[in-house]
């Protein structure tokens, strides 16, 4: 680690270079191992602890002081002696002509870095000081425990300008659960994963420890378990607080209310979970248990509520429920949202008549994609709202009506429907051929059986398929068949209508707040892929729920990152930025000095241009962490 790469017989290269940095000395006496016998109150069993010790002079006499606790630790007593002077040796960048065994170099190294980082820690504050220039053999120097720091700086920062951690206090959580908690949320940021992968991360990987000036190396199996349970015990309050202290430093307005679900799937059977039901897998996992998240954004893409629901619940019979803790967060919050009459905006799975009802009911308005084609359409003209979308308006029962054309859906339907033509012609093709073959279909009634399931599976195109199927006794000989495109149940040319109660709004601004349900689609896209919400690998409630709810805390720092990025004019995706940020490392350079010992210093590397761009956008320094230095000198 801070031994030569070249021959013990070279001749060291000397630099000097200069440290303006708060520095710690620290001048080493002996070190020796000490294993101190204990035992528990009210038992007579006794245990002995192991402990790295310095022996000092000071003017009261000699001194023994506890630099480490080795535990847990097994070495034979014979090479105790031999471990102290080899992690002496390694502190003070002194090299060895004669290498240990590689366990005992191993032991060494690791316990020497760990008496290094508790200097660090000890030496916490970072006053400037005047150039101190150092003379240091630039073949020794090392650089170890490189971490990545940049996407954890960026999360931890975005959690603090979001005042996360005054809800945590308003909430009474100790500064070790403030801790855990930004390790499970920032975690999820920027490392999605299991409570167990995570530990692994955080202690072999991540800077998150520089950042919280705290040590998570040896975290309790169920540290983390706990914590999540206690962020989804308080998660209204959390939640109600995120959005109100969002719109105040935002200036965000909620006049526009984005309501859809998603769901996720378990690996598990998650028996013990009432809410884990099959049905319609939005992922395509028919075959496991779901469990349903339903989130209600602002027109900017914030969340203000979320909830969970059953796996196989009918999106329509969600609505009210969400309607009713928006509305009575509104009207809790203190002052008062100035609300006037909300509109919400849904898609047509939503846009049931007893939704709509509700909605009136509740004082919101709406914007929805309407179910079925109106009646008596009038005769009029399209104008082209923008390049590739036409509308016309017309106003039925005190509703107005916005029927739109796209030319993209258009093309997309079309798409679509070609490709179900293809394959279902293909499967015709394939059956016809069958006709002539041994052990292939053949039986007439067998035959109407199969284009009848091609049918239900082709429905898209089905009805446009004109099919005869020729028989000769009880078997089919030939099947012929016509497509006319014209027969099928819906017109293929990109058109759908809008509908609001929203008459006051003119037709570019129905549209335009219609189209801002993307934002829903992209926030549920973000919390499956960029932040590990499927698959739910727990099995209890509040571990299921727990998880779901830090990935959605998750998604709170993610879309203000974004919000604050895209003002800069950064449009990249998140995947994009983490990766950039990856690369910004804080280490440990360690640096053998002529006159005997070693200097050791924790700093950052030097930030990219597009690492300096991304902490600009958000206001912060570029300098995650200050530098540290320690210096060991050799006696």
């Amino acid at each position: 680690m801070f031994g030569c790469p070249l021959s013990p017989k070279c001749s060291a290269h000397k630099l000097k270079i200069s440290l303006a940095l708060g520095t710690e000395y620290a001048i080493y006496g002996h070190m020796y191992i000490r294993a101190k016998a204990k035992k528990n109150k009210g038992s007579s069993k006794i245990y002995y602890t192991h402990e790295l010790v310095e022996s000092r002079r000071t003017e009261k006499g000699p001194r023994q002081i506890t630099l480490l606790n080795l535990d847990p630790f097994d070495l034979h007593h014979d090479y105790w002696k031999m471990l102290a002077n080899r992690i002496q040796e390694v502190i003070s960048g002194q090299q060895r002509l004669m290498p240990l065994d590689e366990h005992m170099e191993t032991l060494a190294r690791h316990y020497a870095k760990l008496l290094i980082q508790k200097q660090f820690k000890e030496n916490s504050e970072h006053q400037e000081h005047e150039a101190d220039f150092q003379s240091v053999d630039v073949n020794a120097i090392a650089s170890t425990e490189a971490k990545s720091i940049g996407p954890e700086y960026l999360g931890l920062e975005a959690m603090k300008q979001l005042d996360f951690f005054q809800i945590f206090k308003k909430l009474e959580f100790t500064r070790y659960a403030m801790d855990l908690a930004a390790l499970l949320i920032v975690g999820r940021l920027v490392h999605p994963s299991s409570e167990n992968e995570l530990r692994r991360y955080v202690h072999q990987e991540s800077g998150l420890e520089d950042l919280l000036q705290t040590n998570l190396a040896h975290l309790p199996k169920n540290a983390l378990y706990e914590t999540s349970d206690l962020l989804w015990r308080h998660k209204e309050s959390i939640e109600s607080f995120l959005r109100q202290h969002c719109k105040k430093m935002l200036g965000l307005g909620e006049s526009i209310i984005l309501y859809d679900l998603t769901n996720t799937y378990f690996e598990g059977d998650a028996h013990f979970y009432d809410k884990a039901r099959r049905g319609k897998s939005k992922d395509k996992r028919n075959d496991r248990p779901l469990v349903t998240l339903g989130a209600v954004l602002d027109e900017q893409g914030f969340l203000k509520t979320s909830r969970i629901y059953e796996g196989n619940i009918s999106e329509s019979k969600t609505l009210l429920d969400m309607i009713r803790a928006v509305h009575t967060q509104a009207r809790e919050q203190q002052p008062p949202l100035p609300v006037e009459k909300p509109t919400v905006v849904m898609d047509a799975g939503l846009a049931t008549e007893d939704n709509l009802s509700t909605l009136k009911e509740y004082g919101f308005s709406y914007i929805v994609v309407s179910r079925s084609r109106p009646q008596n359409i009038p005769e009029s003209q399209f104008v082209e709202l923008k390049k590739g979308i036409k509308v016309q308006s017309f106003i039925q029962e005190q509703e107005l009506f916005l029927y739109c054309q796209s030319e993209a859906k258009a093309g997309k339907e079309n798409s679509m429907l070609n490709k179900a033509k293809e394959k279902m012609e293909q499967e015709l093709v394939r059956l016809r051929q069958g006709l002539g073959q041994k052990r292939k279909l053949k039986r007439y009634d067998k035959v109407l059986e199969r284009i009848g399931r091609l049918r239900k599976q082709y429905s898209r195109v089905s009805a446009g398929f004109d099919i005869q199927v020729h028989a000769k006794n009880h078997n089919a000989v030939n099947i012929t068949w016509s497509f006319n495109v014209h027969k099928l149940r819906k017109p293929y040319n990109g058109s759908y209508f809008l509908r609001t109660d929203r008459t006051d709004l003119d037709n570019e601004r129905i549209w335009s707040l219609y189209i801002m349900l993307t934002t829903v689609e992209d926030a549920f896209r973000n919390l499956k892929d960029e932040l590990g919400l499927r698959p739910n690998f727990h099995q209890k409630p509040e571990r299921i729920e727990g998880h779901i709810f830090i990935t959605v805390l998750a998604y709170h720092l993610l879309h203000y990152i974004r919000y604050r990025l895209n003002q800069a004019g950064l449009y990249h995706r998140w995947e994009t930025v983490r990766a950039w940020l990856k690369t910004h490392r804080i280490q440990t350079s360690s640096l053998p000095r002529e006159q005997g010992g070693a200097i050791h210093i924790r700093h950052c590397t030097t930030p990219t241009f597009e690492q300096q761009d991304v902490y600009s956008a958000l206001g912060i320094s570029n300098v995650p962490v200050k530098p540290k230095k320690v210096v060991n000198q050799q006696k």
